[in-house]
């Protein structure tokens, strides 16, 4: 059987193409540069296949009839060994700077850390005492005060808390007066004292945990309040005028005339609450004068070596930490201090220990 002419040259140029298009196949524009094996006696895997695709570049070229094609397109390509394999860069990356301001996870700015030698990974700088002050890194941080010098520290009443407050009370009321003469009504639990006084005396008021005394020195209180007594402080008090106000008045309830009798006796109080105090006369035995907090207080100082600290009363004044405060106010839940002669407010908040909360009645 004789073979056609042309279906042999057809098969010749269908041989051609195909292997035109293997040499295409291999060498695909843009394909990802194959990694080189490490240094060593011998030739990687991809150091052989570039070889022969090469080759197979450089035959393609000459039966194309372009002699720089295997130079000069050759550059422009890469050749694509797998996609299994991981491309490491070139050159090194830039590493981004420490943010001195970031927060790390316990609250403290990276920068503090390096500042005082602290690592910014560890999260136990917060709790860390390192000069042994009594503050921890992270009150010594928000204070802005040297973590590592015991003489920069925060100020010692910050860790001042409330230990225990007794709520008891003093009732003082205007109970009486004949002919310059006014009865002062003192009343602690269920037994009142009442003090006959006229304008321009002067007495010391001790509240102890169940009875009144008044005494009439200023010697004599001295001797009787403060240190271990059951009262540590005696409030002084002088009786400053008498304003007389009674008469007839209107009832628009009835609508008719009532006597009234709304006269007023000023004392003054000259402990460290000095001001004055306007008690109304007693109506119909119903007290309108004004009732003071009378209880002990006692605070806690969290600062080692120090401890339980009063107890204290309301306007007495005491020396901490080269300071002189004030007891300005007092609660189970606060107590206001008066810092002299700033004038600024501190604030006792509880004791977080159990162990030191007064006891619930």
């Amino acid at each position: 059987m004789k073979i056609s002419p042309w279906l042999t040259g057809g098969a010749g140029i269908l041989f051609l193409v195909g292997l035109v298009g293997l040499g295409l196949g291999v060498l695909r524009p843009g394909g990802i540069e194959p990694v080189e094996a490490p240094g060593g006696g011998g030739k990687s895997a991809v150091g052989e296949f570039k070889q022969k695709a090469a080759l197979s570049v450089a035959a393609l070229a000459k039966k194309s009839g372009k002699k720089d094609l295997a130079v000069e397109e050759w550059r422009g390509h890469r050749v694509f060994v797998s996609r299994s394999i991981v491309f490491l860069p070139k050159e090194n990356e830039p590493v981004q700077p420490l943010n001195e301001k970031q927060i790390t996870e316990d609250g403290i700015e990276v920068g503090w850390k390096l500042k005082y030698g602290f690592s910014p990974e560890d999260r136990e700088v917060a709790d860390q005492d390192e000069d042994q002050d009594g503050f921890t890194n992270k009150e010594e941080y928000d204070k802005k005060t040297d973590p590592k010098d015991p003489a920069s520290s925060p100020s010692k009443w910050v860790k001042v808390k409330i230990a225990s407050v007794d709520p008891t009370k003093l009732l003082i009321g205007f109970s009486g007066k004949s002919e310059g003469r006014y009865t002062i009504r003192f009343k602690l639990g269920a037994k009142p004292k009442d003090v006959d006084v006229v304008v321009g005396d002067k007495i010391w008021v001790l509240a102890g945990n169940k009875a009144v005394e008044i005494l009439k020195s200023e010697e004599e209180a001295k001797a009787k309040a403060g240190g271990t007594n059951s009262c540590p402080h005696a409030i002084p008090l002088m009786v400053k005028n008498y304003k007389d106000d009674k008469g007839k008045r209107m009832d628009e309830k009835t609508k008719t005339e009532n006597d009234y009798d709304d006269s007023m006796l000023v004392l003054q109080r000259m402990d460290e609450l000095a001001g004055p105090i306007n008690m109304l006369l007693d109506e119909r035995g119903k007290s309108r004068g004004v009732e003071w907090s009378v209880g002990d207080i006692r605070l806690i100082s969290l600062v080692p070596g120090e401890g339980e600290m009063g107890p204290y009363r309301v306007g007495q004044s005491f020396p901490y930490a080269g300071k002189v405060f004030v007891v300005t106010e007092a609660t189970p839940l606060k107590v206001s201090l008066k810092m002299m002669p700033e004038g600024e407010t501190v604030y006792i908040l509880p004791n977080t220990s159990p162990t030191l909360l007064p006891k619930t009645p």
